[in-house]
């Protein structure tokens, strides 16, 4: 059997966001870099700053805790999608088989390539990472396997700046020192399943039977998971590219706050501001980040990957409820809060998911945002809004009194026509 039927690439920028910040800053190179300045909390981290015990989702004054030294910068999303461009571009010049996974990562499907240069694939895969770590001075992880959920483990095999091959005689090899929960696919709910099925190691996953899997009712990811870890492919390359567009971003200060539903609506009012500025330009986000700003400027937040593309501020809210009070500290002054809406996608360029549970989101929420962004906009900002955000809106109102830009009273036949939505407040 060939050791590749398929020669799968994967390609993982090495602390892509603080490595570009060192390229683009020389003064940065060798210092303990961290960006999330504008969240609160580390986006990236420098190798500097991990080997000083700072990691992922730390907070600010966390980070200064365990490295005063540290460096920390807001984001740079937009050198960092030119940087993202830069690389499939530079894969693409080797095979027009790319995948553009994420903004620091992607797959390249190179079968065949050993034939057309007269070499092996080992040694096209080190041609590829020395020209992406040449051309654009960051280092990549890079594995070379029969499939993709393979490559992925590969390429994290010996980071940073490492390379590693896994043909399919010795996929068991390195299956051997993997738990499951570590493969890409196989984190969270589906690592805590198998374990209550006695399964910890990867390798003890992929030697179990169909049958298995049919009795213990495995759905399809899980199975195609299993088939890649026994050197089947499956899991074919994604072409469709995503057009990631930047980001969103919404801030305001207030009047400083210990109370939480003040705080909270504050909050509120950004994520609608930020949904309905998503709308307006067709775009969703696969991701999100809000922050709080304390009385003494120190911030805190959460980063969280959505389970669908969102332009729902209802949606949004509810992901950033289950996390709010992780960041919240009923005894600390807040007086400023901001949300992000990353990794931008166009609407209609958005690939559902295997459950449908993208057209499902879709589909629920194309009423209430059509009458709500024609409200509006027919009747000036926060004319309707959720009733999450009712505090913020009514503090803004009290500060408006008296000025020539306070807006008309709503018609009353207009406000009938807002009753069938869920979840909105409004103030007259």
């Amino acid at each position: 059997m060939s050791p590749y039927p398929k020669a799968i690439l994967h390609f993982d920028g090495d602390a892509f966001f603080a490595s570009i910040e060192q390229v683009l800053n020389h003064e940065l190179k060798g210092k303990p870099v961290v960006t999330g300045a504008e969240r609160g909390a580390a986006t990236s981290i420098s190798y500097e700053a991990k080997a000083k015990g700072v990691s992922r989702g730390m907070t600010m004054r966390e980070i200064r805790l365990v490295c005063p030294e540290a460096v920390v910068v807001p984001g740079n999303y937009t050198a960092y999608s030119i940087y993202a461009r830069r690389m499939y571009s530079i894969v693409r010049s080797f095979t027009p088989i790319v995948d553009e996974y994420s903004i620091d990562e992607c797959f390249a499907d190179i079968t065949g390539l050993d034939a057309r240069f007269s070499m092996p694939y080992e040694r096209i895969a080190l041609l590829m990472k020395d020209r992406l770590e040449e051309e654009l001075g960051v280092t990549f992880g890079v594995g070379l396997a029969p499939n993709k959920t393979l490559a992925k483990v590969a390429s994290k095999y010996r980071k940073p700046a490492g390379f590693t091959a896994i043909p399919m005689h010795e996929i068991d090899a390195y299956l051997g020192t993997l738990r499951a929960g570590s493969i890409w696919g196989l984190g969270g709910a589906s690592s805590l399943r198998l374990e209550r099925l006695g399964i910890t190691g990867a390798l003890e996953y992929a030697k179990q039977t169909e049958a298995w899997l049919a009795e213990h009712k495995f759905e399809k990811p899980l199975k195609e998971i299993w088939a890649e870890l026994n050197g089947h492919f499956v899991r074919p390359l994604n072409m469709h590219t995503d057009h990631r567009v930047g980001s969103i971003m919404k801030t305001h200060t207030f009047k400083p706050t210990t109370r939480r539903d003040e705080i909270f609506s504050e909050l509120s009012k950004n994520v609608e501001a930020a949904c309905a500025k998503a709308r307006r330009h067709r775009v969703k986000a696969k991701a999100i980040s809000f922050y709080l700003k304390t009385q003494e400027f120190t911030y805190a937040g959460r980063q969280l990957e959505l389970p669908v593309a969102l332009d729902d501020a209802r949606e949004v809210l509810r992901l950033v409820d289950a996390e709010f009070d992780e960041v919240y500290d009923p005894g600390i002054l807040y007086r400023a809060s901001g949300i992000t809406l990353r990794s931008l996608i166009q609407s209609g360029e958005v690939t559902n998911d295997l459950f449908g549970e993208q057209e499902k989101a879709d589909t629920k929420a194309l009423g209430a945002h059509k009458a709500i962004d024609a409200l509006n906009k027919r009747y000036g900002r926060h004319t309707v809004f959720l009733a999450s955000s009712l505090k913020a809106v009514l503090v803004k109102e009290h500060s408006l009194k008296g000025r020539s830009t306070m807006r008309a009273p709503m018609p009353v036949d207009a406000w009938k026509k807002t009753i069938d939505i869920p979840y909105l407040g409004k103030v007259r």
